[in-house]
């Protein structure tokens, strides 16, 4: 071969590995590494199951108490498709504990003000909730300081918010249960759910110590006494198992219970079975009429371990009967990988499948009813540090159908079918 025709050849040689450095560069850069998000505590992409994982997208608000101070501190709340990736931001005035979606798109966020003119309970206060639209602009505002916890939108548009209030002192007096001392400076709180309409009027409202029996609702014994009934979590049930009439079911921290009040007398119609539940939040009322719980187990007696653990509980309320649970699996260990003593999440599915908020962690899991985990994520927008160690910390989340909300504009899929197999592909391809 003349050096002539083998300059050509190593010329293209040359050329041929430089044009496939690049495209396995290029491909590296915009295709592979956007889909590499290893947001899973298994080290992997969060879609561990693609043919049973729900299509759905899960909205998040990353939440640190310590932030809330700085009256200059926004928030934002974030719509994740599969893989994790923000599909849509929205910015909130302060930094928002929990928000939900209305129909049309809009955000409801509740946010937790800076500063407070009474000492009120500590955890999930509140203070105001705002609608945001789809460029983050305020179109509706609610404040009332005494606001905590949870927040739920009704078919009228009113919303339903819980309040702080001081029980009377000659309930509170007979309120067995809690550390003795520990009231806050002498005074007892307990709960009122009130019903805003778009005024900001109270239309409606329920008052738990008005309706509680001072003898049966016994505060957990390693409970403070400054909250009588804290209500960490509710859902509006437009037909309720019992009596098929309009009601709320209402989670009670301290005393351990899930009730279920019937809105036209406040009446309470169904009671968690004593010693079932402990610390729990998040009830909801499943289509088939059973209530799924996230169980926390803050001060549950470890059994048959000597370790505390969480579930995600499903009781059937007619029986009163645990008829499915997830709690990380039967031995110590596992349960302790599956501990959230304070906040959390359990949402039903239309697949079935249960997601999961493991709050404190911002881990956020899906199951199927044979308690597979098919999607997995570490909430990876933490908030800035205020301690020594990243803050992944969320309330609890909530996940949306593609075809539940009329999108503002259009979205691309939660997950799409190309996206996934060039991972699948790919990740073969690039082993780093």
């Amino acid at each position: 071969m003349s050096k002539e025709k083998s300059f050509r050849v190593l010329h293209l040689l040359s050329y041929l590995f430089s044009l496939l450095t690049l495209l396995y560069l290029g491909t590296y850069t915009f295709l592979y590494r956007p889909l590499d998000t290893r947001y899973s505590i298994f080290q992997t992409i969060p879609i561990l199951d693609r043919a049973n994982v729900y299509p759905g997208y899960t909205l998040i608000s990353p939440y640190n108490r310590l932030l809330s101070l700085n009256p200059d501190w926004q928030g934002k709340v974030y719509l994740l498709d599969l893989f994790g990736r923000p599909v849509h931001t929205w910015h909130t005035n302060q930094q928002a504990l929990y928000s939900v979606l209305e129909k049309n798109g809009n955000l409801l966020a509740e946010m937790e003000q800076p500063k407070y003119s009474e000492f009120l309970p500590p955890g999930g206060n509140t203070g105001t909730v705002e609608e945001l639209d789809w460029q983050s602009r305020v179109v509706w505002q609610y404040k009332n300081e005494r606001m905590h916890h949870d927040i739920v939108q009704l078919p009228s548009g009113n919303v339903v918010v819980s309040l702080w209030e001081k029980t009377p002192a000659a309930i509170a007096s007979q309120v067995r249960g809690g550390v003795a001392g520990t009231e806050l400076n002498g005074t007892m709180w307990s709960d009122e759910l009130a019903e805003i309409n778009r005024q900001g009027k109270i239309v409606w409202s329920w008052h738990s110590s008005e309706h509680l029996d001072p003898t049966i609702d016994i505060l957990d014994a390693s409970m403070p006494r400054y909250a009588w009934t804290y209500t960490n979590g509710f859902k509006y049930v437009k037909h309720n198992p019992v009596d098929g009439t309009e009601a709320f079911l209402v989670s009670m921290r301290v005393l351990d219970e899930v009730m279920l009040v019937r809105k036209q007398d406040g009446k309470i119609i169904w009671r968690s079975p004593k010693g079932m539940l402990n610390t729990q939040h998040d009830p909801t009322m499943l289509a088939n009429g059973d209530v799924l719980v996230f169980d926390n187990g803050f001060a549950r007696p470890p059994d048959p371990f000597p370790s505390f653990g969480t579930r995600a509980v499903e009781i059937n309320p007619r029986t009163d009967k645990v008829v499915w649970q997830f709690d990380g699996g039967p031995g110590a260990i596992d349960k302790m990988n599956f501990f959230s003593p304070i906040v959390g999440g359990a949402q039903r599915l239309p697949n079935g499948n249960t997601l999961i908020t493991d709050g404190p962690r911002g881990h956020i899991f899906e199951v199927t009813p044979q308690k597979k985990v098919v999607w997995d994520m570490v909430n990876p927008y933490t908030t800035p540090m205020t301690g020594a160690f990243p803050n992944h910390f969320l309330f609890k989340v909530r996940q949306y159908g593609a075809d539940e909300i009329r999108w503002p504009e259009k979205l691309p899929p939660p997950v799409s079918g190309f996206a996934y197999a060039s991972y699948e592909l790919l990740k073969n391809i690039y082993p780093f």
